[in-house]
């Protein structure tokens, strides 16, 4: 994540702030070119982005502005949700006050995700006529339900429950999960929908099938296996060498999208780290480079974490028999950057 900075005081703010805690000016988030600015009331609705180069003139705070939403909408797209808000079909009756709570969570970990995808150069969008790469979201609070996390074409679901601390924490402990987050998550659905942009289209199917296995193997069966050997094992029975986590090893897709979600979380950690001045060593722009500075970085955030008390905050090992996989993941993201 970038450092962002009050433009009217120079204090710092960071990316889901709608108001400088110093001096109290009003900020907004423009998506692109993906800047948080100072922002002033025109009239009854609209606004001016102080600092925003080019048009539009005017602009609208998103309609979940009151649900903790700080992104901007020009006036003349026709649209009163924002780029990030608008992929989401619909919201938990607010009725349900744990449900909107939670939903305003996880929203604002999908606003980190879309905004890195679009730094990334891997911009998403709701299904349309021009668009058959179109993806949507569904929030879902069902607290009776055996779990709803998952992915179907053009479709990411997440289980709400996620957002609250002990239902995760539960759930990682009995899969014997070392990370498990609600950007996690969405990071990991989101490398599910982007395999036939990245790969199948890139023509990179043998490559891939090559390093996680075939992606057509019976997924059904995979998972019944997999969750059977779970539960004869001991608790503290750790994944194979060449997988980024025990799911990873359960299918050739869930290889491939841990793969892109640890991807995806390294990138940002770093880039977050090297906008705080905390690595100050840097790395090159390849792998091999992001690597060893992330083993680095990761391990001493962890200790930090466990210093104050609290469990390591990333906790994950990228060995050896993991970095082609990656490296596969960086060629992916990196070809479709240079197309732009």
């Amino acid at each position: 994540m970038r450092r962002f900075t009050c433009r009217t005081c120079g204090a710092a703010v960071t990316f889901s702030d709608s108001r400088c805690p110093s001096c109290e000016t009003h900020l907004g988030f423009v998506h692109e070119p993906g800047d948080l600015l100072p922002i002033e009331l025109v009239d009854d609705s609209s606004y001016l982005v102080v600092g925003h180069q080019g048009p539009p003139d005017r602009w609208w705070r998103c309609l979940n502005a009151a649900w903790g939403c700080n992104w901007m909408v020009p006036t003349g797209d026709g649209a009163v949700w924002c780029a990030s808000c608008r992929l989401t079909r619909g919201r938990p009756d607010e009725s349900s006050l744990d449900a909107v709570r939670a939903w305003s969570t996880a929203e604002a970990a999908k606003r980190r995700l879309v905004a890195q995808l679009h730094w990334l150069g891997l911009p998403i969008a709701p299904p349309s006529a021009e668009n058959d790469d179109g993806l949507v979201f569904d929030l879902v609070y069902l607290p009776e339900s055996v779990g709803v996390t998952g992915h179907r074409p053009g479709v990411i679901t997440l289980d709400l429950r996620e957002v609250d601390h002990n239902f995760r924490e539960a759930a990682r402990q009995h899969f014997r999960e070392e990370y498990r987050t609600v950007l996690g998550h969405l990071r990991h659905e989101t490398g599910h929908h982007v395999w036939r942009r990245l790969v199948v289209r890139q023509g990179a199917l043998d490559e891939a099938r090559a390093l996680f296995g075939d992606e057509r193997a019976d997924y059904a069966a995979a998972l019944e296996s997999h969750y059977g050997e779970m539960h004869d094992q001991t608790p503290d029975t750790r994944p194979a060498a060449e997988f980024v986590s025990d799911y990873a090893s359960v299918h050739p897709s869930e290889d491939w999208a841990e793969c892109f979600a640890h991807y995806l979380h390294l990138r940002d950690g770093l880039e977050t780290a090297a906008e705080f001045g905390l690595d100050t060593i840097g790395h090159d722009g390849t792998l091999p480079s992001m690597l060893e500075r992330w083993r680095e970085l990761s391990l001493g955030v962890d200790e930090v974490t466990r210093s104050l008390g609290q469990p390591a905050a990333y906790g994950v090992t990228i060995r050896p028999q993991i970095e082609p996989k990656l490296q596969f993941v960086h060629d992916r993201v990196s070809a479709v950057a240079r197309e732009r």
